[in-house]
């Protein structure tokens, strides 16, 4: 079996997928034969996150061993046998230490005592993710998807002694996969960032926790078919000369006026949001004008005028904090200035090699060093990663390895929060395996992934789990040993020598037809197998693999699964399952047109000959 080589760690307790079904010497036998005598208690002013805790865990325990547990508030006298919840009357009366002020807002505390089990946790979110980290990591229930879940029957639920506490390392962990985007989904995998609306398998409206504006603001602030005609001067000079879709002269004081203006009226209009960007928008070419060039030179970096105007205007509001990226020509942080306390820096790695991680890998050691001089200059970094390749999102793209050490990395350098971007759109080269890993990572870095790994390949894919696991190391093997790198902006065509040349693509075809053979039985889960294989496919059409008659046979069976799974597109921008459909039909019926012509006209030379 080829190994995924990921660096094994099982932090005691808090180890993710450690499931412990029914300890030798049990504690606490919660349940046997559908009945209980534990009851769960919360406050009686309980807020409705615990309530909502209270209430996903009687709903979980009836699903595994078929007791409905009552839930039931403090006022009640202190009981037995119970499941205490959240902070209550019978909590203190129970006189065990908690440490809230560790728990921080999302950090809870699992503890067995005497015949009572208490999952406590901080006043944003812990407990509920208290109920979840217990169904997890005690009775063995697996959220694998927004659709799959992993829920044991079990006749006895019992558990040994608890001392287990938790909490994240970041505040904001958010993963950008569309089964994220599922809010039941992304309680339970304790995801706490993303809040977008989403209809029929498109992202209708982004939207963050806590956010007003995310990113890329320039043009929002000061729209340049509002301003550009009259006021050219509110945009950057570039190459001599007022360019209104880059960015803003940010040493113009109409700018700062407008740009403050623009900001207390969005948030009069939100006062919940606490985070707000000022930043660059998604183009090059800042302002050379003699004032922003004179910062930028002092500063060594153009994030020297950009630094100056975020600070400024984060001085507007002492209250909110002011993110700005760190984006491309911005990443490098200054000489000597400093972000203001109440200005995240939102820091891009965009530009690294996917294939080998970031804190070893020579490629990523400009990056490397923007990370690490970041870290000393503030405490309030805010890593966005890219875990997709955006022009080509259904093509195999082989950076599992890398997701560990990359977010132990970020985390050992500061970061406070982390912005996964995958695929926003339904589906793509296994988007659910990635949603489900970083999620775990964000949780808890030095988690045992390899456990997380077979977890969910057992459970997503049953009896084929084998082969599928087998195509993901081969395929990982395959591209560390061409020697190649990995690029959110690269395609299948970067590597038809490397991980997918032909000999390569031939073998990963015999695991999956293993795999759909495993699968035959169950439906459910042969869709599952043939979706993993769609990135193959797409592979081979992209590479020309094969005669005409087999990629026409191929360009089938991937448009049949792509109808089924509902994938809806194949780049991140312009590129819909029907477009790409139409263009390959063209091509191929093109391709077939042109080989029985010139079958024709040979046959016409030879009866004349």
């Amino acid at each position: 079996m080829f190994l995924l080589r990921w660096p094994l760690a099982v932090i005691g307790s808090l180890a993710v997928g450690q499931a412990i079904a029914a300890p030798q010497e049990a504690s606490l036998t919660l349940a046997k034969n559908g009945k209980s005598p534990y009851r769960i208690v919360i406050a009686q002013d309980a807020s409705a996150v615990e309530r909502q805790a209270a209430s996903e865990l009687q709903s979980f325990l009836k699903q595994i061993s078929g007791a409905k547990l009552p839930i039931i508030t403090d006022d009640q006298r202190l009981g037995k046998y119970e499941i205490v919840l959240g902070r209550n009357r019978h909590l203190t009366a129970l006189k065990t230490s908690v440490g809230w002020r560790k728990l921080g807002g999302e950090g809870f505390t699992l503890r067995t005592v005497s015949s009572r089990l208490v999952i406590a946790g901080g006043p944003v979110r812990g407990t509920l993710y208290g109920v979840y980290g217990f169904l997890e990591d005690y009775l063995g229930c697996r959220w694998l998807s927004s659709k799959v879940s992993v829920i044991p029957k079990k006749a006895v639920v019992a558990v040994g002694a608890i001392e287990d506490t938790q909490v994240p390392p970041m505040p904001f962990r958010e993963v950008y996969y569309q089964d994220a985007m599922d809010p039941k989904y992304a309680a339970r995998n304790k995801l706490n960032g993303n809040y977008s609306i989403v209809r029929g398998g498109k992202t209708a409206q982004e939207r963050h926790r806590g956010w007003g504006y995310w990113c890329h603001t320039f043009a929002i602030h000061v729209p340049p078919d509002k301003y550009f005609k009259d006021h050219p001067e509110y945009f950057a000079l570039v190459n001599g000369k007022r360019v209104p879709d880059t960015q803003l002269c940010l040493t113009d004081p109409e700018v700062f006026r407008l740009t403050v203006a623009d900001l207390k009226a969005k948030m009069a209009a939100n006062p919940e949001a606490a985070y707000w960007s000022v930043s660059q928008n998604d183009t090059r070419g800042n302002c050379q004008c003699e004032t922003c060039k004179a910062i930028d030179d002092r500063e060594g970096t153009p994030m020297g005028s950009m630094l100056d105007f975020a600070n400024r205007v984060a001085a507007e509001f002492p209250d909110k904090i002011i993110s700005t990226l760190s984006y491309q020509y911005t990443r490098r942080p200054p000489k000597t200035m400093r972000p203001a306390p109440n200005v995240r820096i939102m820091l891009c790695s965009i530009e690294c090699n996917r294939s080998r991680p970031i804190p070893t890998d020579p490629s990523s050691a400009s990056f490397r060093d923007d990370v690490e001089n970041w870290s000393k200059l503030s405490d309030n970094v805010f890593v966005w990663d890219y875990v997709v390749q955006f022009s080509n999102l259904v093509s195999p793209f082989p950076n599992l390895r890398v997701l560990q050490p990359n977010m132990k990395f970020f985390i050992d350098n500061n970061a406070k929060g982390m912005f996964a971007q995958g695929n926003r759109e339904r589906g793509g080269e296994f988007a659910e395996l990635r949603a489900y890993l970083l999620a775990k990572l964000m949780w808890q870095p030095d988690c045992d992934i390899e456990r997380a790994m077979e977890d969910f390949l057992k459970g997503y894919y049953g009896p084929a789990a084998r082969p599928i696991r087998q195509y993901i190391d081969l395929m990982h093997d395959t591209l560390e040993q061409s020697g190649k790198g990995l690029y959110s902006f690269g395609g299948p065509g970067d590597h038809r020598d490397g991980y997918l040349s032909p000999e390569a693509v031939v073998r990963y075809n015999a695991l999956f037809d293993e795999a759909e053979r495993r699968a035959a039985q169950d439906k459910a889960v042969l869709l599952r197998v043939q979706s993993a294989r769609l990135p193959l496919m797409y592979a081979q059409l992209q590479l020309g693999d094969g005669d005409a008659a087999a990629r026409r046979a191929v360009a089938r069976k991937l448009f049949d699964i792509s109808d089924k799974t509902g994938l809806l597109m194949f780049n991140e921008w312009n590129l819909p399952t029907e477009k790409y459909k139409a263009q390959m039909t063209e091509a191929l019926e093109k391709e077939g047109k042109e080989k029985k012509e010139g079958k024709e006209r040979r046959k016409g030379r030879s009866r004349s000959g």
